[in-house]
């Protein structure tokens, strides 16, 4: 059976332009941890 999805991932190419990418919402990582079961706040 083919696969339809890659399971390795590459993103090398793409690191140049990391630090252009948009900034997280202000709770996202808080609310991520949260979720995950952690209670710890994390700084931005």
């Amino acid at each position: 059976m083919k696969k339809i999805v890659e399971q390795v991932w590459d993103y090398t190419k793409h690191a140049k332009f990391y630090e252009f990418r948009p900034n997280y919402a202000p709770n996202t990582i808080t609310m991520l941890v949260k979720l995950a079961g952690g209670g710890a706040k994390i700084p931005l």
